[in-house]
Protein backbone atom coordinates (compact mmCIF):
# COMPACT_ATOMS: atom_id res chain seq x y z
CA UNK A 1 0.00 0.00 0.00
CA UNK A 2 1.46 3.16 -1.02
CA UNK A 3 1.52 6.02 1.34
CA UNK A 4 -0.29 9.23 0.38
CA UNK A 5 1.87 12.17 -0.25
CA UNK A 6 1.38 14.88 2.27
CA UNK A 7 -0.47 17.78 0.64
CA UNK A 8 1.32 21.06 0.48
CA UNK A 9 -0.30 23.71 2.51
CA UNK A 10 -2.41 25.85 0.16
CA UNK A 11 -2.25 29.60 -0.09
CA UNK A 12 -4.33 31.33 2.53
CA UNK A 13 -7.83 32.05 1.27
CA UNK A 14 -8.33 35.70 0.35
CA UNK A 15 -10.97 37.56 2.27
CA UNK A 16 -13.49 39.56 0.26
CA UNK A 17 -12.26 43.06 -0.43
CA UNK A 18 -13.81 45.82 1.67
CA UNK A 19 -13.78 48.12 -1.35
CA UNK A 20 -17.26 49.32 -2.27
CA UNK A 21 -18.64 48.13 -5.61
CA UNK A 22 -18.44 50.80 -8.28
CA UNK A 23 -22.17 50.81 -8.84
CA UNK A 24 -22.91 51.86 -5.25
CA UNK A 25 -20.49 54.78 -5.10
CA UNK A 26 -22.52 57.30 -7.16
CA UNK A 27 -25.62 56.43 -5.15
CA UNK A 28 -23.97 57.27 -1.85
CA UNK A 29 -22.41 60.40 -3.33
CA UNK A 30 -25.86 61.54 -4.41
CA UNK A 31 -27.26 60.84 -0.95
CA UNK A 32 -24.45 62.85 0.65
CA UNK A 33 -24.94 65.81 -1.68
CA UNK A 34 -28.68 65.66 -1.17
CA UNK A 35 -28.20 65.72 2.57
CA UNK A 36 -26.05 68.83 2.34
CA UNK A 37 -28.67 70.55 0.20
CA UNK A 38 -31.45 69.66 2.64
CA UNK A 39 -29.45 70.99 5.59
CA UNK A 40 -28.73 74.21 3.68
CA UNK A 41 -32.41 74.66 2.89
CA UNK A 42 -33.38 74.11 6.51
CA UNK A 43 -30.83 76.69 7.68
CA UNK A 44 -32.01 79.17 5.04
CA UNK A 45 -35.63 78.66 6.06
CA UNK A 46 -34.80 79.32 9.70
CA UNK A 47 -32.87 82.48 8.84
CA UNK A 48 -35.64 83.86 6.63
CA UNK A 49 -38.36 83.03 9.14
CA UNK A 50 -37.07 84.97 12.12
CA UNK A 51 -39.91 86.56 14.02
CA UNK A 52 -40.66 90.13 12.97
CA UNK A 53 -38.46 90.01 9.91
CA UNK A 54 -39.81 89.13 6.48
CA UNK A 55 -37.67 88.37 3.45
CA UNK A 56 -37.90 91.13 0.88
CA UNK A 57 -35.74 91.97 -2.06
CA UNK A 58 -34.09 95.34 -1.50
CA UNK A 59 -33.21 97.50 -4.47
CA UNK A 60 -33.03 101.26 -5.12
CA UNK A 61 -36.30 102.64 -6.46
CA UNK A 62 -34.69 105.15 -8.82
CA UNK A 63 -35.04 108.89 -9.25
CA UNK A 64 -38.18 108.49 -11.37
CA UNK A 65 -40.05 106.44 -8.73
CA UNK A 66 -43.56 107.74 -7.98
CA UNK A 67 -45.45 106.48 -4.93
CA UNK A 68 -48.96 106.22 -6.26
CA UNK A 69 -52.34 104.67 -5.59
CA UNK A 70 -55.09 103.78 -8.03
CA UNK A 71 -55.49 102.97 -11.69
CA UNK A 72 -52.63 104.45 -13.77
CA UNK A 73 -55.21 105.16 -16.49
CA UNK A 74 -57.72 106.89 -14.21
CA UNK A 75 -59.34 109.98 -15.79
CA UNK A 76 -58.16 112.25 -12.95
CA UNK A 77 -54.63 112.42 -11.53
CA UNK A 78 -54.12 114.13 -8.18
CA UNK A 79 -50.61 115.11 -7.09
CA UNK A 80 -50.38 115.59 -3.34
CA UNK A 81 -47.50 117.79 -2.11
CA UNK A 82 -46.89 117.27 1.60
CA UNK A 83 -44.30 117.50 4.36
CA UNK A 84 -44.17 114.69 6.91
CA UNK A 85 -43.83 117.26 9.72
CA UNK A 86 -46.83 119.29 8.54
CA UNK A 87 -49.74 118.96 11.04
CA UNK A 88 -52.36 119.74 8.39
CA UNK A 89 -50.88 117.02 6.16
CA UNK A 90 -51.13 114.55 9.03
CA UNK A 91 -54.73 115.54 9.67
CA UNK A 92 -55.59 115.13 5.98
CA UNK A 93 -53.97 111.69 5.89
CA UNK A 94 -55.79 110.45 8.98
CA UNK A 95 -59.20 112.03 8.41
CA UNK A 96 -59.75 112.54 4.70
CA UNK A 97 -57.47 110.27 2.69
CA UNK A 98 -59.43 107.10 3.62
CA UNK A 99 -62.55 108.73 2.15
CA UNK A 100 -60.69 109.75 -1.01
CA UNK A 101 -59.53 106.14 -1.34
CA UNK A 102 -63.04 104.73 -0.94
CA UNK A 103 -64.85 107.25 -3.13
CA UNK A 104 -62.36 107.82 -5.92
CA UNK A 105 -59.25 105.63 -5.88
CA UNK A 106 -60.84 102.20 -5.39
CA UNK A 107 -63.54 103.09 -7.91
CA UNK A 108 -60.95 103.78 -10.62
CA UNK A 109 -61.73 107.49 -10.93
CA UNK A 110 -58.54 108.92 -9.42
CA UNK A 111 -54.84 108.15 -9.48
CA UNK A 112 -53.13 109.70 -6.45
CA UNK A 113 -49.40 110.49 -6.58
CA UNK A 114 -47.49 111.53 -3.46
CA UNK A 115 -44.76 114.17 -3.77
CA UNK A 116 -42.45 115.31 -0.98
CA UNK A 117 -42.41 119.03 -0.27
CA UNK A 118 -39.87 118.85 2.56
CA UNK A 119 -39.52 122.50 3.56
CA UNK A 120 -39.96 122.52 7.35
CA UNK A 121 -36.42 121.53 8.30
CA UNK A 122 -33.84 118.76 8.40
CA UNK A 123 -36.18 116.21 9.95
CA UNK A 124 -38.58 116.72 7.03
CA UNK A 125 -35.76 115.83 4.64
CA UNK A 126 -34.72 112.77 6.66
CA UNK A 127 -38.31 111.56 6.86
CA UNK A 128 -38.79 111.94 3.10
CA UNK A 129 -35.56 110.04 2.43
CA UNK A 130 -36.61 107.35 4.90
CA UNK A 131 -39.93 106.87 3.11
CA UNK A 132 -38.04 106.16 -0.11
CA UNK A 133 -35.76 103.74 1.73
CA UNK A 134 -38.90 101.94 2.90
CA UNK A 135 -40.12 101.92 -0.71
CA UNK A 136 -37.09 99.79 -1.62
CA UNK A 137 -38.74 97.02 0.41
CA UNK A 138 -42.26 97.70 -0.83
CA UNK A 139 -43.19 99.60 2.32
CA UNK A 140 -43.69 103.19 1.19
CA UNK A 141 -47.35 103.63 2.13
CA UNK A 142 -47.07 101.79 5.44
CA UNK A 143 -44.07 103.97 6.34
CA UNK A 144 -45.89 107.09 5.10
CA UNK A 145 -48.75 106.35 7.51
CA UNK A 146 -46.30 105.57 10.32
CA UNK A 147 -44.62 108.96 9.93
CA UNK A 148 -47.86 110.91 10.03
CA UNK A 149 -49.00 108.91 13.06
CA UNK A 150 -45.81 109.87 14.94
CA UNK A 151 -45.69 113.64 14.39
CA UNK A 152 -44.49 115.51 17.49
CA UNK A 153 -44.00 119.07 16.26
CA UNK A 154 -41.37 120.48 13.94
CA UNK A 155 -37.73 119.44 14.38
CA UNK A 156 -38.13 118.21 17.94
CA UNK A 157 -36.53 114.82 17.40
CA UNK A 158 -39.58 112.82 16.37
CA UNK A 159 -37.95 112.08 13.03
CA UNK A 160 -34.36 111.66 14.20
CA UNK A 161 -32.49 108.95 12.34
CA UNK A 162 -32.67 106.48 15.28
CA UNK A 163 -36.44 106.95 15.38
CA UNK A 164 -36.73 106.52 11.63
CA UNK A 165 -34.86 103.22 11.89
CA UNK A 166 -37.09 102.17 14.79
CA UNK A 167 -40.19 102.81 12.67
CA UNK A 168 -38.76 100.54 9.98
CA UNK A 169 -38.13 97.81 12.54
CA UNK A 170 -41.66 98.09 13.91
CA UNK A 171 -43.03 97.68 10.39
CA UNK A 172 -41.03 94.50 9.86
CA UNK A 173 -38.62 95.96 7.30
CA UNK A 174 -35.03 94.76 7.03
CA UNK A 175 -33.51 97.34 9.33
CA UNK A 176 -29.88 96.82 8.32
CA UNK A 177 -30.64 97.50 4.65
CA UNK A 178 -32.90 100.39 5.64
CA UNK A 179 -30.20 102.04 7.76
CA UNK A 180 -27.57 101.63 5.05
CA UNK A 181 -29.95 103.33 2.63
CA UNK A 182 -30.76 106.17 5.03
CA UNK A 183 -27.12 106.81 5.94
CA UNK A 184 -26.08 106.80 2.28
CA UNK A 185 -28.28 109.80 1.44
CA UNK A 186 -29.07 108.23 -1.92
CA UNK A 187 -32.49 109.93 -2.11
CA UNK A 188 -31.43 113.39 -0.93
CA UNK A 189 -31.24 114.72 -4.47
CA UNK A 190 -34.65 113.26 -5.31
CA UNK A 191 -36.20 114.98 -2.29
CA UNK A 192 -34.57 118.30 -3.23
CA UNK A 193 -35.74 117.95 -6.84
CA UNK A 194 -39.33 117.35 -5.71
CA UNK A 195 -39.25 120.48 -3.55
CA UNK A 196 -37.96 122.56 -6.46
CA UNK A 197 -40.50 121.01 -8.82
CA UNK A 198 -43.33 121.86 -6.44
CA UNK A 199 -42.15 125.46 -6.17
CA UNK A 200 -42.03 125.73 -9.95
CA UNK A 201 -45.64 124.50 -10.09
CA UNK A 202 -46.76 127.17 -7.62
CA UNK A 203 -46.76 125.15 -4.39
CA UNK A 204 -45.85 127.28 -1.36
CA UNK A 205 -47.67 125.52 1.48
CA UNK A 206 -48.75 122.04 2.49
CA UNK A 207 -50.84 120.16 1.83
CA UNK A 208 -51.32 121.30 -1.75
CA UNK A 209 -52.89 119.33 -4.57
CA UNK A 210 -52.67 119.52 -8.33
CA UNK A 211 -55.82 118.03 -9.85
CA UNK A 212 -55.35 117.44 -13.58
CA UNK A 213 -53.08 120.48 -13.70
CA UNK A 214 -55.17 122.71 -11.40
CA UNK A 215 -53.43 123.83 -8.19
CA UNK A 216 -55.56 123.50 -5.04
CA UNK A 217 -54.11 124.68 -1.71
CA UNK A 218 -54.89 123.50 1.81
CA UNK A 219 -58.29 121.94 1.29
CA UNK A 220 -60.40 119.55 3.31
CA UNK A 221 -62.24 116.55 1.90
CA UNK A 222 -65.13 118.61 0.52
CA UNK A 223 -62.81 121.06 -1.23
CA UNK A 224 -60.76 118.30 -2.85
CA UNK A 225 -63.90 116.41 -3.81
CA UNK A 226 -65.28 119.51 -5.51
CA UNK A 227 -62.04 119.93 -7.47
CA UNK A 228 -62.19 116.29 -8.58
CA UNK A 229 -65.87 116.36 -9.48
CA UNK A 230 -65.37 119.35 -11.78
CA UNK A 231 -63.55 117.00 -14.16
CA UNK A 232 -66.55 114.67 -14.42
CA UNK A 233 -69.09 117.33 -15.38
Amino acid sequence: MSAKRPQKPGKPEKKPSAKMPWYRQPMLLGIAVGGVVIVALVVLTVVLSRPGESFQVTRPVGQDFLPEMGDPNAPVTVYEYADFQCPACGAFTRQYKPRIEEDYIKTGKVRLVYKNFAFLGQESVWAAEAAYCAAEQGGFWAYHDKLFANQRGENRGAFSKPNLVRFARELGLKTEDFQICLDSGRYRQKVQDELREGQERGVNSTPSFIVNGELIRGVDYLGLREAIERHFR
